[in-house]
């Protein structure tokens, strides 16, 4: 088989255009940041609520054990999910007490995040659920 100069450069067009198109994600960030064998309850008040993709962040200001505020991210599911149990965008306010149960930051820095199945939060005495009666738990 003769190949022609026009064909070779077909082909390294074809080859280029294949390998810069757009190819599907099958990756997802993990949570080694988080020491996941451990969770920590604190009390503090919210300062935002980021309802968006890919997860929410929840800022809340909580005091530490030298009584400094120290102002604090924890990672959420992603709106979907969270409207699916209950929750809207306006679930959490500023100025609204809570009581959160998340994986700290190996590192100590102010951020955490809810793991499925033992994160918790409460506000107002009213408990915001992040899973259904019946919803598999993968941990």
């Amino acid at each position: 088989m003769k190949l022609t100069k026009m064909t070779v450069v077909a082909g390294c067009a074809v080859g280029a255009l294949l390998t810069t198109a757009p190819q599907p994600m099958s990756a997802h960030h993990g949570a080694a940041a988080y020491e996941l064998q451990k969770s920590i309850t604190l009390e503090g008040t919210v300062t935002s609520l980021d309802w968006s993709n890919p997860h929410c962040l929840l800022h809340f200001d909580a005091k530490n054990d030298r009584g400094e505020v120290q102002h604090w991210t924890i990672e959420l599911y992603n709106p979907l999910w969270l409207a699916r149990v209950g929750w809207k965008q306006t679930s959490l306010k500023p100025g609204d007490p809570i009581t959160i149960t998340f994986h700290a930051s190996k590192n100590g820095a102010p951020n955490g995040y809810i793991r499925d199945g033992d994160g918790k939060l409460t506000s107002n005495g009213k408990e915001l659920r992040f899973h259904l009666p019946g919803d598999e738990r993968i941990k």
